[in-house]
């Protein structure tokens, strides 16, 4: 069964959300527990890795844009979006790194804290996202709308 309409986007953001996630949790280990990078560091490797994952998917794929047209406005809105998420993401990132410190937690411990801190944020924005995108970013305007609003 498919499903159509504003489920069926929601799915599809979900399923793209899912992947990118993936994508982000394994450079955000590789960054902050072998490479040692810290969390501002290691939040940015992961935003990287997810981020072209998850506007291809959700352009193409759950809001099945295909026009050229408004690629750079799709583009620049998602990228407006995404780095704000993400620099929220480092931010709760650094504090949870800065409190795991002061517990004196190391290892395994303190990886799996500060990334629950990391995909935690993502996880609190993941609506908040898909109405911005469903609404503003990824909106089909219908001819009548466009009049409507140009007439005024």
């Amino acid at each position: 069964m498919i499903l159509r309409g504003r489920w069926g986007r929601f799915v599809r953001y979900g399923a793209s959300s899912a992947a990118a996630t993936a994508a982000s949790a394994g450079a955000f280990a590789i960054a902050y527990q072998l490479s040692h990078l810290g969390p501002g560091l290691s939040s940015v490797a992961a935003f990287l890795a997810g981020a072209a994952i998850n506007f291809v998917g959700n352009r193409y794929w759950a809001w099945a844009r295909r026009q050229r047209a408004r690629l750079g406005r799709d583009v620049l809105g998602y990228l407006l979006l995404a780095v704000g998420t993400a620099v929220a993401a480092a931010l709760v990132t650094s504090l949870a790194d800065s409190w795991t410190d002061r517990l004196g937690l190391s290892g395994d411990r303190r990886t799996v804290l500060v990334e629950g801190a990391y995909f935690a944020t993502y996880a609190a924005m993941f609506l908040v996202k898909f109405v911005v995108l469903d609404r503003l970013l990824f909106a089909e305007r219908s001819r009548h709308q466009v009049e409507s609003t140009t007439r005024a």
